[in-house]
């Protein structure tokens, strides 16, 4: 939500806000500049300053930790400041202390000089690698953290540190009352929960994948504002992508939709020429598999004046299944060793949990999927919305019986309340990114991989991969031949990708078990 410069001589300084930015001596501090946004200067009385989420109606009042939208505090005592983020998290800030100067963005982008001094941190590493996502301050470079939701981060000329906070507490499922309707209370909230949000239904659109979250989403949005709000969605491949376009022009007229822009995956497949990653710009590694068509989209949004783009996610953990009511303990948990998983990797698989954050208000997968959605939009000049995951719906399903959860029962039956057939809420064939990386692999990722084998690559002399099971499993996509999860590789490449481009050749630092504290 800001971009921050501080020179720790700078801190106790008299802060000033130009309009634009906080400034002191040399340091500045700049919000990001969106009518979602507001900004509150509590200076110099309570030398305070906060970038939060506008709710309508609610405009200026005095800030509070319970504050119902997403926020930054910065605050200065002495010859330290304080950064304190909210429990949300849509655009999270990444911080690192480089030349005795505090760097932070919500764009890793921004910092890339800062961070291509800085060695690679292993941990982070195999979990980029291996798909063993943590939510945690950690990031692929050693000395840059992300700020957590409600983590604080001090910075004074001691340096930076960063605490996590006390684990957040979560419902259990409950007993329904007989008179209880849960589609309705559903439909109920979603509503309160867009009232809490400032947009402008003719430049705002929804992300229809076709999914049931999305659906969900957009249902409510087009009862909101009939024919205001833009469909976007990136179109798979395949049989799949032909149903899922049909079902989207049926929800768009069922849910009484505006204009709908599309892009098609088949155009912008992973490491098509053109793209960032076969062109080798920079690339996080936080921008996701599928970017080459993600910013196809974002760029069709931009040019119709689009500035704010409602999505599903979260839609998935708001009724997922508690551990205990899983039929199989093996669902959830993380997949097998692949076959080009190196030694070093390998070694590692177990330390993928250390360090990580304590138990979070929105869930944590839901987290890192919006912290990998925000930048592109917010370089664009829009801001993300995300119904689903906000606390109050993930309380409700939280307290919802199985029978409700299961299946995402409650999503099919509000859709069905709306109009919805069973093709719409239950479609015969599995929409999802699987064809689109596996096309995408076979047509450019082979030849990328190959060269990685061919050119050398840190991640193979480190040990974080292994060459002979790489050149097994691209030999089988390449004929056809591809296994289940074979798809997963495509992390191999977008990380390479990331390296590449960050001009990296330097090991990994082994890094000591985090000491963070709860605040």
């Amino acid at each position: 939500m800001l971009k921050l410069h501080i020179r720790a001589k700078d801190v106790p300084g008299r802060w000033t806000w130009t309009g634009r930015q906080w400034q002191s001596g040399a340091s500045w501090i700049e919000p990001y500049d969106h009518p979602a946004l507001e900004v509150l200067d509590q200076t110099p009385d309570s030398p305070a300053m906060v970038v939060r989420e506008r709710i309508p109606g609610r405009d200026a009042q005095p800030h509070h930790p319970q504050w119902a939208g997403d926020f930054v505090v910065v605050q200065f005592a002495g010859d330290s400041m304080w950064l304190e983020a909210g429990t949300h998290g849509i655009a999270p800030i990444y911080l690192i202390e480089h030349g005795n100067v505090l760097h932070g963005s919500w764009d890793v982008a921004d910092l890339a000089d800062q961070v291509r001094e800085a060695p690679l941190q292993e941990r982070e590493l195999v979990r980029q690698l291996t798909g063993r996502f943590r939510y945690t301050h950690e990031t692929l470079w050693e000395g840059l953290n992300w700020l957590t939701e409600r983590s604080r981060a001090v910075y004074s000329r001691h340096g930076l540190r960063l605490c996590y906070p006390l684990a957040a507490a979560h419902g259990r499922p409950r007993q329904l009352h007989p008179d209880a309707d849960p589609v309705a209370a559903y439909q109920r909230l979603l509503d309160e929960v867009l009232d809490r949000h400032a947009y402008d239904p003719a430049t705002t659109a929804v992300e229809l994948s076709g999914g049931l979250d999305s659906a969900n989403v957009a249902a409510t949005l087009g009862a909101r504002h009939p024919g205001q709000i833009t469909a976007a969605a990136m179109l798979i491949v395949g049989d799949a992508g032909e149903q899922q376009q049909d079902r989207r022009r049926r929800m768009i007229n069922l849910f009484g939709l505006g204009e709908n822009v599309t892009t098609r995956m088949i155009d912008n497949l992973p490491l098509r020429p053109g793209g960032r990653r076969a062109s080798r710009a920079l690339i996080t590694p936080y921008d996701e598999l599928y970017d080459e068509g993600k910013s196809s989209l974002v760029a069709l949004l931009g040019e119709r004046g689009i500035r704010t783009v409602v999505t599903g996610i979260g839609g998935d953990e708001m009724v997922a299944l508690t551990l205990d009511e899983l039929s199989r303990p093996a669902l959830g948990m993380d997949t097998p060793a692949a076959t080009w998983f190196g030694p070093r990797t390998l070694h590692l698989l177990d330390d993928t949990d250390t360090a990580i954050a304590s138990a979070s208000v929105v869930n944590e997968m839901t987290l890192m999927a919006m912290a990998c959605v925000a930048p592109p939009l917010l370089r664009a000049g829009m801001w993300p919305i995300h119904p689903l995951a906000d606390p109050t719906l993930i309380r409700f399903g939280d307290w919802l019986p199985y029978q409700w959860r299961h299946r995402k029962q409650l999503h099919r039956a509000r859709l069905a309340s709306l109009g919805c057939d069973p093709y719409l809420t239950d479609p015969p064939l599995r929409e999802n990114f699987e064809q689109v990386m596996g096309l995408g692999l076979r047509r450019y990722g082979v030849a990328y991989l190959r060269e990685i084998l061919d050119e050398g690559s840190p991640l193979i002399a480190d040990g974080y991969l292994d060459p002979d099971g790489l050149a097994t499993t691209m030999a089988g996509i390449d004929a056809g031949t591809a296994v289940p999860d074979d798809h997963e590789i495509c992390r191999v490449s977008s990380l390479e990708a990331t390296l590449r481009s960050y001009g990296h050749a330097r090991s990994p630092a082994t890094v000591a078990a985090s000491t963070a504290a709860p605040v």
